[in-house]
């Protein structure tokens, strides 16, 4: 289980047309920022390299400046499990 935080930085007046296309992306939540067009973003996988891809593609997304990724946790077990210690 991967999951990575990001910050998508987009041009504010369209910072939401861009989040509804990160949201299309699998594994991918926009928790917020679209009015300052810094979209808080959470990204959910099984491999670095899917991740990495993912994050890649959003660079290629209409309206992005581009993607700063904050923080990367990778554990063994799947998420479902960790919770339930």
């Amino acid at each position: 289980m991967n999951i990575c935080s990001a910050i998508v930085h987009a041009k504010p007046e369209v910072a939401g047309i861009v989040q509804a296309s990160l949201e299309e992306f699998a594994g991918v939540e926009v928790h917020g920022g679209a009015e300052e067009g810094k979209l808080i973003v959470t990204l959910e996988g099984e491999g670095d390299d899917a991740l990495a891809d993912t994050m890649a593609k959003f660079n290629d997304v209409s309206g992005v400046i581009n993607t700063v990724m904050i923080y990367h946790y990778c554990g063994d077990e799947p998420a479902d499990k960790e919770v339930m210690k």
